[in-house]
């Protein structure tokens, strides 16, 4: 009797190039020790791109000419068990440049199967034209985002296609309804509990100036992971990770199991 492919996957917002030489060796550290099987990121910069690389010496990425998949998301798969069918960056409105939603098509052969793998970060209320206007641009971008998934899953909502989709929401209520509404669910809720808190990490050594003195953001979950399809959530963590002092990231990353149901 064949056992159903399992597979591991982790999202992560890497905090863009704020001193980055010395969060280096703790995302090597983290990335070495982890190894997921397939990685989104988002706040992507070049420097942490190369460090993510030389990382996951197993694994390959998208790689295009378009900037965003240097400056904002990049996906990785391990080429051991997925092969790249096609990819892309569709503009889903995200008030950022070069921001997209950015997928791969994914073969996995030991499965007989195919997975649509992706990412965003959808825009930070503190953007200046959230400020100018008090509203949120976040549930019209969950709207496009859940759109173009089902437009590449090429399924008809019918939720046959697996569907993996990763992002830092910004947000924890209505663009995460909006995908439920979609048929997506997330894996610490199918597994009958509650996501930690990812953001921010606390106490971070290398604390950014804040913009109101003496204060600091509330613990927050905005990272998360929505699947659809023939996928079943097999476990789900986010995870606390320093070195040297050190953490890789403001955020913590979320790591889940999956295992392909047909």
């Amino acid at each position: 009797m064949s056992h159903p492919v399992t597979f591991t996957a982790m999202t992560y917002n890497l905090w863009g190039g704020w001193r980055f030489a010395e969060r280096r060796d703790p995302l090597t550290g983290l990335l070495t020790r982890r190894r997921p099987d397939l990685l989104a990121t988002q706040e992507l910069h070049p420097d942490s791109r190369a460090a993510v690389d030389a990382a996951l010496t197993g694994h390959d990425r998208v790689r295009d000419e378009f900037p965003g998949w240097a400056t904002r998301s990049n996906l990785w798969w391990h080429r051991e068990l997925f092969t790249e069918l096609a990819h892309g960056a569709a503009d889903v409105g995200i008030w950022s440049d070069d921001a997209r939603l950015f997928w791969v098509r994914l073969g996995c052969p030991a499965a007989g199967t195919e997975l649509l793998f992706a990412t965003a970060h959808l825009t930070w209320p503190g953007h200046p034209r959230e400020i100018a206007d008090d509203r949120s641009p976040r549930v019209e971008q969950a709207r496009a985002i859940v759109a173009e998934l089902g437009r590449l899953a090429g399924d008809a909502g019918r939720g046959e296609v697996a569907v993996l989709f990763c992002a830092d929401t910004n947000d924890y209520a209505r663009p995460l309804w909006t995908c439920y509404d979609a048929g997506y669910r997330e894996p610490f809720g199918e597994l009958g509990t509650v996501a930690p808190a990812t953001h921010p990490v606390y106490p971070l050594p290398l604390d950014k100036p804040r913009q109101w003195p003496d204060t600091y953001a509330a613990a927050k979950t905005i990272d998360w992971q929505f699947f659809r399809g023939p996928l079943r959530a097999a476990g789900a963590e986010v995870v606390e990770y320093f070195s040297g002092g050190i953490a890789p990231s403001d955020h913590r990353p979320v790591q889940c199991t999956y295992r392909f149901t047909s």
